[in-house]
């Protein structure tokens, strides 16, 4: 009886153990500190964002950690504020980084990498195409749709020297690039919003049990042309606008939707998953300025079931 009783004890200690080092095993990627940029609270240690050339820059420490020395490193030269960096971006278009810093803390978590990525202007477009891309033509915004929609100022290109690029913890450049075409390179709209939202919307589901170092993507951004070409008729879907992602956990690496539920097959109830996280996701106060539209969709043969998710400022789902 003594010799069960233990055995149970052991299991038990066994699969707490295991239960402790998988949820240890994700690191969220904070820093001690959070910068402001454009609205949004960044508290990750490596993000990225898409400016416009020549245009002005402003990262504002957050409040709560005002009071201590920051410096940024940029082109070379070290500034030092105790509140903001303003700048204006290079004016052409390419990518380089900065990094905010606390003065004399030796640490990797006290410091931030800012990504900067100088967009290609919409305006410089020849026709429908920026160099060899298709892009194709955004439609005119209806006046009851300005609130939520605005047509891309520029587009981002992604070149081989950049795939392997962290745009921030958990996501690269490669993941990025569109079904379009298999050339190089691909020119796409992105917010900053979406990577926001990417990433603190991973770190909710590992917290709710389900383990993933980054989410397998279906589709992020489509160009009008590309859209129309898949037989998407809509002009205002959110994937036309550098805010939408169509994500699935993938932790077996088969481009696959892994078994969530845990009933030996990927179907669409383990999206199902995914899409009542990502509503609870929108309903948490702390993220109600990344709230947007959430879908579950089943596989259909050439991909496997996944979920919808934009950043488009208001809830819905269907």
């Amino acid at each position: 009886m003594k010799k069960i009783l233990y055995l149970s004890i052991l299991l038990c200690t066994l699969l707490i153990l295991s239960l402790t080092v998988n949820t240890a095993a994700f690191s969220a990627g904070h820093a001690d500190f959070s910068v402001e940029y454009d609205g949004l609270e960044i508290p990750l240690k490596v993000f990225s964002i898409f400016v416009l050339p020549g245009e002005e820059i402003k990262f504002t420490i957050a409040e709560e950690d005002k009071g201590p020395m920051y410096q940024i490193e940029l082109g070379g030269k070290i500034f030092e504020s105790t509140s903001s960096f303003t700048w204006n971006a290079q004016t052409e278009s390419g990518n380089y980084q900065a990094v905010i810093r606390e003065k004399n803390i030796d640490s990797s978590a006290a410091e931030i990498k800012i990504n900067i990525f100088v967009l290609h202007p919409r305006e410089k477009k020849n026709g429908q195409y920026i160099e060899n891309f298709r892009i194709g033509n955004y439609p005119e915004i209806p006046a009851d749709k300005k609130d939520y929609y605005a047509k891309p100022d520029g587009f981002w290109k992604i070149d081989e020297s950049i795939l392997d690029l962290k745009l921030t913890p958990h996501f690269k450049v490669k993941q990025f690039l569109t079904r379009q075409s298999s050339e190089l390179p691909q020119f796409i709209a992105i917010q900053e919003s979406l990577l926001l939202k990417l990433e603190f919307f991973l770190e909710e589901v590992n917290n709710a049990g389900y383990q993933a170092e980054t989410f397998g993507i279906v589709s992020l951004y489509r160009s009008p042309y590309f859209n129309k070409k898949i037989g998407n008729n809509t002009d205002f879907s959110r994937h036309l606008y550098g805010d939408a992602a169509d994500i699935y956990i993938d932790n077996s690496g088969n481009s696959w939707m892994d078994d969530l539920n845990g009933d030996g097959q990927s179907t669409k109830s383990d999206a199902d998953i995914l899409y009542e996280l990502a509503v609870k996701f929108d309903q948490k106060k702390k993220f109600s300025h990344l709230q947007g539209g959430v879908c579950s969709y089943k596989g259909n043969g050439v991909r496997g079931p996944f979920i919808h998710i934009d950043t488009r400022g208001f809830h819905v789902s269907w």
